[in-house]
């Protein structure tokens, strides 16, 4: 019997990028939960349980630092990596994201798509 595909919530507002991650994930076997805007993602987190969350900081209706701290306020949440993957790449942003229990934080202008991805495939396959 196989296991079931890990599951990841993407949680970005920018159509192009979301469907980038979609399309790559989903061609590594994994199952994609996608939430436009901060309010969705919650409830989407809910309902699908993800294995992990890419997440955007810069969102509609309420943006990513409250997403971060409604998802570790409730224990099914606490231990799940959460990957922020922002473009808001000032110290004082990284900081209070970790503090919120970001499990790591990535400017997205630093990183390939590709490596976006292989970071994400090696927090899904530990």
């Amino acid at each position: 019997m196989s296991e079931s595909p890990k599951k990841v919530l993407i949680v970005e507002d920018d159509l192009h990028i979301s469907k980038v991650y979609q399309i790559q994930l989903a061609k590594e076997g994994f199952s994609i939960a996608l939430a436009f805007d901060g309010e969705e993602a919650v409830k989407v987190m809910e309902k699908e349980n993800p294995d992990l969350i890419i997440l955007d900081l810069m969102l509609p209706k309420k943006d990513g630092f409250w997403v971060l701290e409604e998802a570790r306020k409730k224990a099914k949440f606490s231990k799940i990596p959460i990957l922020v993957i922002s473009n808001l790449g000032q110290n004082n942003d990284q900081k209070r994201a970790m503090e919120l229990g970001a499990t790591e934080y990535l400017v997205k202008i630093d990183h390939s798509i590709q490596e976006l991805i292989d970071k994400i495939i090696s927090y899904l396959k530990k």
